[in-house]
């Protein structure tokens, strides 16, 4: 990027014009004049070192425009900015049970809620977000890391009915503890999606609650379905899922948020869904602090250099090639 220091120099280009009327008022008045009766007898075509002679005053133009450029000094910005963030580690959660594929959801819960989530992660560039995935089993779909690009693909194509099917909510959330336990974010939480009560798996979801509050883990809750959604089965693939969901599903999720210091969120649609996670992002926001240092560096030499060599140039032409007899 260039930069000028001194700007205010290239008012000085205003006089470029007025020296063009000048030459032309002033090559006027050298042509001879004189009365004869015809001039058949005395007229020749112009040669070309007649229009060459113009060439002389084009350079000295374009010489006091070169110099008025190096005036106003030209400077390559050489930048550098310097983020430092606050460092915030997020695990998301997410339930991949068969219940997640209700339709109280268009077109689904899961892929309503994968599409909320990767809306969230875009709009947090500088936080190190992972994600656990749970149903009868958990597993680590990413660890906390800044590519968000790889991250947003293993959501995208995350599928029910890769794990055992069931919901255990404590292994999910251990799962995700057990992520941020080592980090060394100065903030860590957890988001956990779910749509039902805890009925697979080893782990009780008080006793990993427990475990996350030890590490000094927030843990923001949601749940994840609509109001009339506790009696409403769905099928797909010709499998029948019961689209649970209600107070005895809450509980869980409302007491985890509460041993943790976190918060619980009821979604009953999408739009919901979207609000909670505009709430969270503003709760939890990421600080960054940007330092920015610029580096100057002089170019005017180069326009100085050009235009002693286009009045260098004149010179020469002018007492050689260009020259006018007395």
């Amino acid at each position: 990027m260039i930069h000028y220091a001194n700007p205010e120099w290239f008012w000085l280009l205003n006089i470029i014009p007025l020296l063009i009327l000048w030459y032309i008022l002033r090559h006027k008045k050298q042509l001879p004049s004189i009365r004869v009766s015809t001039i058949s007898w005395f007229v020749t075509p112009p040669s070309a070192r007649s229009y060459l002679r113009h060439s002389l005053f084009v350079l000295r133009l374009l010489s006091v425009a070169a110099l008025i450029g190096a005036l106003a000094r030209p400077q390559a910005v050489l930048s550098k900015n310097t983020i430092a963030s606050e460092g915030i580690d997020i695990v998301i959660a997410m339930d991949i049970s068969g219940s997640m594929l209700a339709r109280d959801f268009v077109p689904s819960r899961l892929e309503a809620a994968k599409k909320v989530v990767i809306e969230f992660i875009q709009k947090r560039p500088n936080d190190r977000i992972g994600v656990v995935f749970f149903a009868g089993e958990a597993y680590t779909g990413c660890p906390v890391t800044i590519d968000h690009d790889a991250l947003e693909q293993i959501i995208t194509h995350v599928e029910t009915g890769s794990i055992e099917d069931g919901t255990a909510i404590g292994l999910g959330l251990g799962t995700a503890a057990s992520r941020l336990i080592d980090s060394k974010g100065t903030t860590k939480i957890i988001i956990l999606i779910s749509d039902g009560e805890n009925n697979a798996g080893a782990v009780k979801p008080l006793e990993a609650a427990q475990l996350v509050k030890s590490s000094g883990i927030h843990t923001y809750c949601i749940g994840i379905f609509s109001p009339a959604s506790e009696k409403k089965p769905v099928t797909v693939n010709d499998s029948t899922y019961a689209a649970i969901g209600g107070p005895t599903a809450e509980t869980t999720l409302l007491q985890i948020a509460e041993v943790t210091g976190g918060s619980y969120f009821r979604a009953g649609s999408e739009k919901s869904l979207q609000e909670i996670y505009r709430q969270i992002d503003l709760m939890q926001k990421t600080k960054v602090d940007v330092t920015a240092y610029n580096r100057y560096e002089e170019r005017f030499n180069l326009l100085a250099i050009l235009a002693a060599l286009l009045l260098l140039a004149e010179i020469i032409f002018r007492y050689t090639l260009l020259r006018t007899n007395p």
